[in-house]
């Protein structure tokens, strides 16, 4: 049996949802460059991330930031 895209597809379809997003996320790896980088999070992103969570309601996007 070759590996035809259409069998690939049908497989890949058949894999438990977990599964399927670890490959889904391999593929885009794949597409962006990021193959073998993990993102690691630090306990100072977490603080960031939930500082800037913390306050959402007063956020602003990067356009607004650059307008200022």
């Amino acid at each position: 049996m070759s590996a035809t895209l259409e069998n690939i597809e049908r497989d890949a379809l058949m894999l438990p949802p977990p599964e399927r997003s670890r490959l889904a996320a391999k593929l885009w790896d794949s597409l962006s460059g990021r193959q073998g980088m993990e993102v690691v999070m630090t306990p100072a992103l977490e603080r960031l991330l939930n500082e800037g969570l913390e306050n959402l309601d007063e956020a602003k996007t990067t356009g607004e930031l650059r307008r200022q």
